[in-house]
């Protein structure tokens, strides 16, 4: 993974392990609140007051009068005036602005909210528009930069108050009218960040003004959510949200990001970015074998020397080494741990993944050479033939070096770019099959191997293929987002009976079909199995649970997730967390609810469709949906259910229970049917054992309950 220069100095961070889950009534990032309570000014005490304009944005004259509102007073607009605000209201790219308006007329094109500049000496055309009319004829955001329409495929009636509000996250937009999302998009343009804005109610350069009223105009310096949305439609004078969380770390874990697991002489071992590493008896008690870059790091002991050719291939150079892939080579004349990693810095295009070797599995590692290359946009590959393309090409970073059922040596690799590559691997060699030795390059025009899933510069990295010989499918899990707290990493996987593909989703969709950068398509693409969540009775949750690897024990039959997490309230610090996964009914792995601590899946009663013995009682109830959250707005807090003794659900969310055999579950909310599996584990935050369950839709959604 792509690893913040921030995470070298993780282990200064000071720790305090406090709980708060409180709810407060706040409007967090409102950056600018006017309410028209008989005058112009800012209840946020942030901008200026607004000055009154003629019929355009810079001309003289006008008058603004008050009348009744949607909530106390409202700006009356008469149809010839508007009204001024100093630039530089919004300056970035991620913002929201919500407002009430009532139009007497609707004219086309006639703007509500406008910001942004339009210049013709430097041809500048930056700018948005809320218009009642636009060139659809129906109420739309409109854009000036490439002439991008919002369209609410709606248009708003005359003489009604009506809620208008969009929210921008780095291209992504949604424009809500009344409380309901009327569009969504991707691509959406950078208006604010280039430019000294100018920012206007009811007049722009050009058009006839605005006639009507306009009331409680907020702007956010972050995307609202849907919720929030609804909630200012809904007429909330604050929008309720949660206070900061602070989840205790667990004493027991470690900090290694990227965590690629390895059995070796009875011990677990992970790898990760820089030269973190650790080791486990049991995958519960971690101990740190590595961590400083430093000449004394035990892994690569002078890592500023000994691997200065691949740090000198990214430009700038490359300031540390990401994630790692180690593996013990099979090969009668080799039977050396060979541990495959990346060097990339933030601000260069080119990377590459390299090859250290080493006797001894806790090192130290001897680099061996570069075997895969990332150039720069349009320069000559020798890997592709071609000239490097980014939408095309595969990030050449986070590599997965393992054995298929046969076998057969591989890599899995990639991130963003053009999608996760698989190369297969010369088992004696440990080097890619079209690997010239002579060259020290793949042999020109041989190919970065074949695309298993993105491209297009979707947010997809992290590759981990592990084969599971009870359901007989190669299983490829993958990180979607990106690794920060409020990144929205989430851990999703698909499937297939072939190591090459192709990888289907529940719904049966082809993971390479994903070929666009948008954040919002991310919903239709893999089984999303954890993302943000919070148990609050258990005051325990993750934020950006990514990266991870996988391990199936033959002897117990077992299979595990092992990943990195960030948490609420935890800044940037992350740990290690190693859950069980379980396969439900149809084959699909389900992460259980708590981290692993040795529980076993066992009969939780007798032969009966439905149990009330063990398993009705009151669950913290968490649905992990589809989408990429933002980590600080978009966590997915438990909610309070039953699960009621006659198999019916009751509490925030309604429907019904089945225990099958002896732990299968199926869940069914409002006529949504998750398969899965009951078991009991260990609570960290309560402190004992609880029943829980976790299970899969068709459609790719995980719900998880945790009983308290």
């Amino acid at each position: 993974m792509r690893v913040k220069k921030l995470s070298l100095v993780i282990f200064l961070f000071t720790i305090f392990l406090v709980f708060s889950l409180a709810v407060q009534a706040a409007d967090a990032d409102l950056i600018a609140h006017y309410q028209f309570e008989g005058d112009l000014t800012d209840a946020e005490s942030n901008f200026s007051d607004f000055k009154v304009t003629g019929d355009r944005i810079f001309n003289s004259g006008g008058k603004i009068n008050f009348g009744q509102g949607k909530n106390g007073q409202a700006a009356v607009f008469d149809g010839s005036s508007g009204l001024f605000l100093a630039e530089n209201l919004i300056d970035d790219y991620s913002y929201s602005i919500a407002f009430w308006l009532r139009a007497d007329t609707i004219n086309q094109f006639t703007t509500t909210f406008f910001a942004g500049l339009s210049d013709q000496e430097s041809g500048i055309e930056s700018w948005i528009s809320f218009v009642p009319q636009g060139p659809s004829g129906r109420t739309m955001l409109w854009s000036g930069n490439n002439w991008y329409d919002a369209d609410g495929n709606f248009k708003i009636p005359e003489d009604q108050w009506v809620h208008l509000a969009a929210a921008v996250d780095q291209g992504e937009v949604h424009f809500y009218i009344n409380g309901t999302e009327h569009f969504r998009g991707s691509d959406f343009p950078d208006v604010f960040s280039e430019i000294e804005a100018k920012f206007a109610l009811g007049v722009n350069y050009w058009d006839n003004p605005f006639e009507g009223k306009i009331d409680d105009l907020r702007i956010y310096d972050q995307p609202l959510t849907a919720e929030e949305v609804a909630e200012l439609a809904a007429g909330a004078e604050k929008i309720e949200v949660k206070a900061e969380t602070k989840v205790e770390l667990d004493p027991q874990s470690v900090s290694v990001h990227d965590p690629m697991i390895i059995k070796e002489n009875g011990s677990f071992y992970v790898f990760g970015s820089h030269l973190a590493a650790a080791k486990s008896e049991d995958l519960i008690e971690w101990k740190q074998v590595s961590g400083d870059w430093d000449a004394s790091n035990p892994i690569i002991p002078n890592p500023e020397e000994e691997l200065q050719e691949t740090l000198a291939w990214p430009e700038p150079d490359a300031e540390s080494t990401w994630a790692k892939s180690p593996i013990k080579i099979r090969a009668k004349d080799t039977n050396k741990y060979h541990l495959y990693f990346s060097s990339a810095h933030w601000e260069s295009e080119r990377s590459n993944i390299s090859l250290a070797v080493s006797d001894n599995i806790e090192g130290p590692y001897e680099f061996d050479r570069i075997l895969i290359r990332k150039y720069e946009e349009g320069q000559y590959s020798r890997e592709a033939g071609e000239n490097f393309r980014h939408q095309k090409h595969p990030g050449v970073i986070d590599p997965h070096v393992f054995y298929d059922k046969n076998g057969r040596l591989w890599m899995l690799y990639g991130s963003y770019a053009g999608g996760l590559h698989l190369l297969e691997m010369d088992e004696e060699t440990g080097y890619p099959e079209n690997y010239n030795p002579e060259t020290g390059y793949l042999e020109e025009g041989s190919g970065y191997g074949k695309k298993l899933a993105g491209g297009g510069h979707s947010p997809i990295e992290g590759g981990y293929i592990l084969y599971n010989p009870e359901t007989d499918y190669y299983y490829l899990y993958m990180s979607f987002g990106t690794l920060a707290a409020d990144g929205g990493y989430n851990i999703r996987v698909a499937r297939s009976k072939n190591v090459d593909g192709p990888y289907l989703d529940p719904q049966g969709t082809d993971l390479r079909e994903y070929d666009s950068g948008s954040w919002a398509d991310a919903v239709n693409y893999g089984a999303k199995l954890i993302g943000n969540f919070v148990f609050e009775k258990s005051e325990l949750g993750y934020l950006s649970p990514g990266h991870n690897s996988a391990y199936y024990d033959q002897s117990s039959g077992k299979s595990f997730v092992i990943f990195h997490s960030r948490y609420p309230g935890q800044g940037e610090y992350h740990q290690v967390r190693v859950h069980q996964t379980l396969f439900n009914q149809k084959g699909w792995p389900v992460i259980t609810p708590h981290a692993y601590n040795g529980e076993s899946l066992s009969a939780v009663s007798g032969e009966t469709a439905v149990s009330g013995e063990k398993i009705s009682g009151s669950y913290q109830f968490v649905n992990h949906g589809r989408n990429i959250q933002n980590g600080y707005k978009e966590i997915n807090y438990s909610e309070e259910i039953k699960l009621n003794a006659d198999g019916s659900i009751s509490g925030e969310v309604r429907g019904s229970w089945k225990l099958i055999d002896d732990y299968f579950a199926e869940i069914t909310i409002e006529g949504e049917t998750y398969y899965g599996a009951f078991i009991s584990q260990f609570d960290r935050g309560l402190a004992k054992e609880v029943m829980t369950f976790s299970a899969l839709s068709d459609k790719g959604v995980t719900v998880w309950g945790s009983q308290y």
